[in-house]
């Protein structure tokens, strides 16, 4: 990318509103094992950390049986009293070892924001946005990434998921050009205690996954390494099943009618169309086309073109029913306010990560870097109509927007509702305003152990938590395995805002400046709070089932990569003191084994730049 300004005939060579909207397909599984093209299969002996063909290794948590328990309820199909359809058991229970298995290659790509402009960039298999993981709770996952560009230095993350440090996507695991790195991804909920059954009131259902290299996240983000990961499991298949909400998958009939998947020729599924993701990133072009970048610029980056699922301004037919929208803020730093041009209501169903208690009905909806809403929208009686959906944020820097504006609202994309035909009245979902979705577990004050504090600071043009730069050699926070802990987070940089993004876990935010959150939205799971002038958010958040170094940090991605940061190391606990064993980061080097972090301590040593 260039530095520097675009030019103005950069930014208006598209005519609004006339493409299509791209809605990825389902990521196809992978077949891996002896003479497959793509390697051998997934935790076997040539596939170990240090192997040929997959340098990088597999998590270790792969091998570990005690994640799974083939007779929690949670892996039933409609609720803890029903097993699956003639009393046959998950297939998946065949563990440890996954079943599902899919291969990503990072590689540059020329894409097409606008029609007959070639824009460089990155693309997980060839494309941008990428492929849609899909998954079921309890259903185990591998997905083999190859990093296929010269001059890459990249770590996925999946953002809301519940996974091993391993494959967490931690800044400084990376996959090296040329090299491969195997993601596990459990799929699990964390469980009440040791043990014990999962808490599916915290299954995820909306994740995304995207780039989180150390230094270089916000530029690999803005160049196209962002996807959709879905995940359900039996409560939201029943919603699904019952008609509250529609399909995740493309069937020949209605699923309530008890139609089949189609599966293409990769036995993969399309993504329902009634059940639509939507990533949100503003852009900026230079006059060739390529994306305008400043590598100077530690504020963050603001586009001046909006594009939704990786084209400007597009548009989509719709018909007049019911949707569901999964709505993802991934730009690095533009906060939205988005309302439709009909002044319309939506039910939000989802707050980043988690389905709601209840169906919420809000008028507009707030998404910064990261966030998600999955709401539900009506259609029906906007039949034959062309609508929008708009942006009423203002904002022309990256430290902050600069406020709301509904008199001068700009149109983000369109929905163009058609008229109905012959065919039969299309089905009402049965939701509305209150219906029951996924219940919460509250998280309670008194039972925190541990109260953090974490001021995000600014300083020399670059920034800090708790005045300290982030170091990957630096363990900030050990904390016992299973605890729960309040964390209050202060924005003490003046006009900046920060969203904190936490790995691991979602949290539960207590008070933002003293009050209960004013959004109810806000009140319950969350992996996101967003720090605003001057503002204090008290969290409580518990940290289950794996061990090892994670982050959390600002996703104002060019805050993060300015070393906004922080390390905490979840501990196991020595079975017969009670003592919380050491930290594997001990302050004098990057301790992690290399078996974990995949980067032998060699190369760590000789490498010092990349891990300080």
């Amino acid at each position: 990318a260039n530095a520097g300004p675009a030019s103005p005939l950069a930014t208006f060579r598209h005519v609004p509103f006339s493409q299509p909207l791209p809605c990825p397909c389902r990521m196809a599984p992978a077949k891996f094992g002896d003479n497959s093209p793509l390697g051998p299969l997934p935790g076997s002996p040539e596939a170990r950390v240090g192997s040929s063909a997959v340098y990088h290794g597999t998590a270790p948590e792969y091998y570990d049986p005690s994640l799974f328990n083939k007779n929690d309820p949670a892996y039933r199909l409609n609720d803890p009293d029903e097993f699956l359809p003639n009393g046959a058991k998950n297939p998946n229970f065949n563990l440890p070892f996954a079943e599902k298995h899919h291969a990503l290659t990072i590689c540059n790509i020329q894409h097409q924001f606008m029609p007959g402009v070639n824009t460089p960039m990155f693309g997980y298999n060839g494309i941008f946005p990428g492929q849609t993981m899909r998954a079921r709770l309890g259903e185990p996952m591998v997905v083999r990434v190859r990093n296929a560009c010269a001059d890459l230095e990249m770590s996925l993350h999946l953002h809301g998921g519940h996974t091993p440090s391993h494959s967490d996507g931690h800044p400084c695991f990376y996959t090296f050009p040329g090299k491969v790195r195997d993601y596990f991804y459990p799929h699990i909920a964390p469980k009440h205690h040791e043990g014990g059954p999962m808490d599916t009131n915290d299954a995820p259902s909306t994740m995304w996954y995207h780039d989180h290299g150390n230094d270089v996240t916000a530029y690999n983000v803005v160049h196209g390494l962002v996807g959709f990961s879905l995940l359900t499991d039996w409560r939201e298949e029943k919603l699904i099943r019952d008609g509250v909400l529609p399909d995740v998958d493309l069937r020949d009939k209605d699923v309530i009618n008890g139609g089949r998947l189609q599966l293409d020729a990769n036995g993969a599924t399309q993504q329902g169309p009634y059940d639509v993701p939507l990533a949100f990133t503003d852009q900026r072009f230079n006059a060739d086309g390529s994306l305008w970048y400043d590598v100077l610029d530690h504020d963050g980056r603001i586009g001046d073109v909006y594009t939704v699922n990786g084209k400007a301004q597009p548009y989509l037919n719709v018909e007049p029913r019911q949707y569901r929208l999964r709505l993802c803020g991934s730009s690095p730093a533009r906060v939205y306010m988005l309302r439709f041009s009909t002044g319309q209501s939506m039910l939000q169903i989802g707050h980043d990560s988690w389905m709601l208690p209840k169906a919420i009905e809000v008028n507009q909806i707030y998404l910064n870097p990261a966030r998600r809403a999955d709401v539900i929208v009506d259609f029906s009686k906007y039949a034959g109509q062309t609508i929008y959906l708009e942006n009423i944020m203002k904002q022309t820097s990256g430290r902050k927007p600069d406020g709301v504006d509904p008199r001068a609202p700009e149109r983000v994309m369109q929905f163009r509702v058609g008229t109905l035909t012959n065919k039969a009245f299309p089905r009402r979902l049965n939701i509305v305003a209150g219906t029951p979705l996924r219940p919460h577990t509250p998280l309670e004050e008194k039972n925190a152990t541990v109260t953090r504090y974490f001021d995000f600071n600014r300083s020399n043009g670059a920034w800090q938590v708790n005045q300290e730069f982030y170091s990957a050699f630096r363990c900030d926070a050990a904390i016992r395995k299973g605890a729960l802990e309040k964390w209050v987070l202060r924005n003490g940089s003046g006009g900046w805002w920060h969203p904190i993004h936490l790995h691991l876990e979602a949290h539960q935010t207590l008070r933002i400046n003293g009050k209960t959150p004013a959004l109810e939205t806000w009140r319950y799971k969350s992996d996101h709070a967003s720090l605003e002038d001057n503002m204090t958010i008290e969290i409580l958040m518990k940290f289950r089932t794996f061990t090892g170094p994670f982050v959390f940090h600002c996703h104002n991605n060019q805050h993060e990569d300015m070393r906004m940061m922080k390390q905490f190391e979840v501990c196991d606990v020595n079975p017969a003191t009670g003592a919380m064993k050491p930290t594997m980061l001990n302050g004098s080097w990057f301790s992690v084994p290399s078996e974990v972090c995949g980067v032998p301590q060699p190369y760590v040593l000789s490498h010092p730049g990349l891990f300080s």
